[in-house]
Order: structure tokens, then sequence, then C-alpha cells
């Protein structure tokens, strides 16, 4: 499976005619189905894209809106991205190190850069999907405050009643864990 995506296809109405299919429909006052019969288009795809700059140009914005399929919105920033890629680096150095310490039979363009590659990062995830990039979740607030002195000191008084209770030893603990 390619790691970039292609366009395949030449589906899809272009700006331009959109553009002119809405003025009719706004300005001579033509319905929908007929002007998107009129141009070859789908009167939904033209319906969108009437209903969508009507709304952009009650906002003030005299631009036309988007069109087409375009990738979602990033989740990262660019500086955050940036520093993702360099830990993600850092990563693949260390398996070259690795590599060549161990005498492994790798790629000779891991030589070129001191590090391993793209695909085989991407193959290594895929083999390992215990592992995954992220970053730890901060604790919440209700959970860091309810670790206090007093908390504990409970938790601990009622685990040994349990333990007396029962009679139980850190054995019986362990068996009853594996």
């Amino acid at each position: 499976m390619p790691r970039s995506w292609k366009r395949q296809t030449d589906r899809g109405v272009p700006l331009s005619i959109l553009e002119r299919a809405s003025n009719d429909v706004r300005n001579q006052g033509k319905s929908t189905r007929s002007v998107a019969k009129l141009y070859g288009i789908c009167h939904v795809t033209l319906h969108r894209f009437c209903k969508e700059r009507k709304k952009v140009e009650e906002q003030g914005s005299m631009e036309l809106p988007r069109v087409g399929y375009h990738s979602g919105k990033k989740v990262f920033t660019d500086e955050q991205e940036k520093e993702l890629t360099e830990y993600l680096m850092r990563v693949k150095e260390l398996a070259y190190q690795l590599a060549v310490k161990h005498g492994c039979k790798y790629p000779k363009s891991w030589d070129k850069f001191s590090r391993a590659g793209p695909d085989w990062f991407s193959a290594y995830m895929k083999r390992n999907p215990t592992l995954s990039i992220r970053s730890a979740e901060a604790t919440s607030l209700a959970r860091a405050t309810s670790f206090n002195q007093h908390n504990v000191a409970m938790f601990f008084k009622k685990f040994d009643e349990v333990l007396k209770r029962h009679t139980l030893t850190a054995n019986d603990i362990l068996m009853r864990l594996a």
C-alpha cells in the first residue's frame, strides 16, 4: 500500500462552473435542478454550493467556498509536527545503531543517512501493535487531589483489616494476581 495518496479520478466539479451555475440560480431565479441539468452537474452538489456560498456571504466574506475533496484539519501545529519528526528520527537512528552493533543485514540506504528508513519504521509499528506514538495524558485534577495522606492512610487501614479478617498472606495475594 502506498504511503502517499494520489488522486486517480477526475471526479468533482470545477469551481468556475459551480460559480456560474450558482449565479444563474441566484440572479435569474431558476431552480437548482434545472440549472444543474443545464451545466451537467449533480443538483445536490449545486444546492450545497449555493447554501455554503450564501452562508459565507452572510458572514461578510466575498470569497467562494471551498469545493471538492480536501484533507481534514491538521491535529498538530507546524512546530509540534517538527518536534515529533525529530523524535521519530532519533528512534530510527537507534534502530540503525542496533543493526550495526549486531551485524544485521540492512538496506544500504540506511548507511547514507545513518538511520532506518520510513518503510522499516511503518512495518515495525505494524508488527508491534502494542506500541503507540503518543504522549502521556495528564492526571485528572480529581485523581490528583484525592491522593493525599488521609485517603492513603484510610486505604491501608482497610487493607490491613481485610488481610486480618481472611488471614491472607502476601503469597495468597500474588497467587490471585497471576
